[in-house]
């Protein structure tokens, strides 16, 4: 995939702003506050949907604007397409693809942007809420069959969380238990599926960013896991009635994917204990990657890769094969600082972003 031009009104701090990025690797530029991350949300919301930053929508609109529009032309498998998004405030968004409308899983299905973020780091080490919104967000990407039955748990986690903190009635939370199991083995069933074949792709890239380390990434789950759909959703039901005592006790349910934790191995031993700023930089970095050679195999086609001022964080060996990877995408990098080292053997375009306007040197 590859973005020909774009144009942004009424988003973030952009009043108006059209943008033809010229070549394969395009470097953005600017000091502090000026917009190069928003530019970066703006093409993610133009090929995801949503942004990486914020759940609220309304968040995207220019203080004060009742809505904000994202147009752009792009190449996908050697075909133009021109899309365009608009988000309101007060009423539902529209998604369009050469001006036929469509609803949201319609409007990704052939695009997907990867932003690397310095707030990535965060994810090996903070909650495990923030693991399960990666993994979620990654296989979202790749199935539209998950996006729906992670819609409906998340429905019936609601209703049944709303039940526990009432006068409880059994019968209604007999039927929700039967619910949960059914959609929540599927989530399972389909995170595990995923996750094996993304390990092997993340190994790779770690054992070659690493210097010849290895790296596991376990699942951990409230819930036994078993090879057969029927039996997993029999322990399911099982477990949830074990846990009924504590969920009326606390008014939550305690167990399901929506209370499961990955953890990644080095050598053997937890990043999320052990691992020092390094090994973590390393970690994301490889989940960065193998994010994209995993888009590449289930679409067929290469995803936009968004760098938003990593390099700062990367040391000289860690940066170098990175830019080695830059290879066959369209990348867009943001940096305040035009003269990083990182940026003397690129290939690339560079842009300056200034009161709220691009400019190519």
């Amino acid at each position: 995939m590859k973005i020909l031009n774009l144009e942004l009104s009424n988003f973030r701090n952009y009043k108006y702003l059209y943008y033809n990025p010229k070549g394969q690797i395009n470097v953005i530029t600017g000091e502090n506050a000026m917009g190069k991350t928003n530019l970066l949300e703006a093409i993610y919301v133009l090929t995801v949907g949503k942004s990486f930053r914020t759940v609220k929508d309304s968040e995207l609109i220019q203080i004060g604007g009742e809505q904000t529009n994202l147009k752009a032309l792009s190449i996908n498998f050697e075909y133009e397409d021109y899309l365009d998004v608009n988000i309101y405030k007060d009423k539902k968004n529209k998604y369009s693809i050469n001006s036929d409308d469509m609803n949201l899983s319609q409007y990704r299905r052939d695009f997907s942007s990867v932003i690397f973020s310095p707030s990535d780091l965060n994810m090996v080490k903070f909650s495990p809420s923030e693991r399960r919104k990666y993994l979620d967000s990654l296989i979202l990407k790749l199935s539209s069959v998950y996006e729906h039955n992670l819609y409906r748990y998340r429905k019936i986690i609601f209703e049944r969380n709303k039940l526990l903190k009432k006068n409880i009635n059994y019968d209604l939370l007999e039927v929700y238990d039967f619910q949960l199991a059914k959609y929540g083995v599927k989530i399972l069933r389909e995170r595990l599926k995923i996750l094996k074949e993304f390990e092997n792709y993340v190994k790779y890239h770690f054992l070659n960013l690493s210097g010849g380390e290895s790296l596991k990434i376990t699942y951990l789950s409230t819930i036994p896991l078993m090879s057969d759909e029927e039996e997993m959703e029999k322990i399911f039901l099982d477990s949830l009635k074990n846990c009924r005592k504590r969920d009326l006790e606390i008014k939550f349910t305690t167990i399901g994917p929506h209370r499961d934790d990955i953890d990644f191995k080095i050598e053997n031993l937890s990043a999320k204990t052990y691992g020092s700023q390094g090994e973590i930089r390393t970690v994301v970095l490889s989940l960065k990657l193998s994010e994209v050679d995993i888009i590449k195999n289930y679409q067929k086609n290469s995803p936009l890769l968004l760098l938003d001022d990593v390099f700062s964080e990367l040391d000289k060996n860690r940066a170098s094969y990175l830019i080695n990877s830059l290879k066959n995408m369209q990348t867009f990098i943001t940096s305040t600082n035009l003269n990083e080292e990182n940026f003397r053997s690129l290939n690339a375009d560079f842009y300056e972003i200034k009161n709220g306007q691009i400019i190519n040197y």
